[in-house]
C-alpha cells in the first residue's frame, strides 16, 4: 500500500513537472499561430488593396482581358439601373463596351482611383466597402477634374490563392442636390 501511494505521488510529481515545462512551449506556440493569423490576415488586405489598384489600372489601359480576369467566373457586377452584369464574360463585355463607346464624349487619358477602403477578411471570404472617383484632364485649368465620385461594396472569394471580386456594386457617393 506505501508503494502503492509513492507511486501515485511520484506520477503527480512528474506530471506536474512537465506541465510546467510544457506551459511556456505552448504559450510560444499560441503566440505563433496568433502571428501568423495576424500576419496572414494583413497579407489578405494587402492583396485585395492590389485588386483595387489592377481595376482602376485595368481599365484605364483599356487591358479588357486582364481586367475580366479580377472577377469570379460566376461574378456579379452591379452599377447603375438596370440589370447586373453576371459572370466575368459579361462583367468584362459591359466595361469595355461603355468605356470604349464614352457615350460622354470625356477628353482622355482618364483615371480611376480608389481610396479609404474598410476591409474585413474572413478565412477565404472577405467583404470591403470604399470610395472611388474618375478623373480626366482638365485643359482650361492644366490639371484633372473628378468626373464622378462613388461608392463600392465588395465581396471577394480567395480562388487558387488569388483574391477577386465575387460582387461589385457601386454607388453614386454625392447625393444629388435637392431640387
Amino acid at each position: 500500500m506505501q508503494n502503492d501511494k509513492l507511486v501515485v505521488w511520484f506520477v503527480a510529481g512528474v506530471a506536474t513537472g512537465l506541465a510546467v515545462l510544457a506551459t511556456p512551449y505552448l504559450a510560444r506556440a499560441d503566440a505563433k499561430d496568433k502571428d501568423a493569423a495576424r500576419l496572414q490576415t494583413l497579407e489578405d488586405r494587402q492583396a485585395i488593396e492590389e485588386l483595387f489598384t489592377a481595376y482602376g489600372a485595368t481599365l484605364d489601359r483599356h487591358d479588357f482581358a486582364a481586367f475580366g480576369r479580377l472577377f469570379a467566373d460566376d461574378a456579379v457586377f452591379v452599377s447603375g439601373p438596370g440589370e447586373p452584369a453576371r459572370g466575368r464574360a459579361a462583367i468584362q463585355a459591359s466595361l469595355e463596351k461603355t468605356l470604349m463607346s464614352n457615350p460622354a464624349h470625356l477628353p482622355t487619358p482618364d483615371y480611376h482611383l480608389f481610396f479609404n477602403p474598410s476591409i474585413d477578411v474572413q478565412g477565404d471570404h472577405a467583404s470591403s466597402h470604399s470610395k472611388g472617383a474618375y478623373v480626366i484632364p482638365d485643359a482650361k485649368n492644366g490639371g484633372a477634374k473628378i468626373i464622378f465620385f462613388v461608392s463600392y461594396d465588395d465581396s471577394f472569394v480567395r480562388k487558387g490563392g488569388q483574391w477577386v471580386f465575387a460582387r461589385r456594386e457601386i454607388h453614386p457617393a454625392i447625393p444629388a442636390p435637392a431640387g
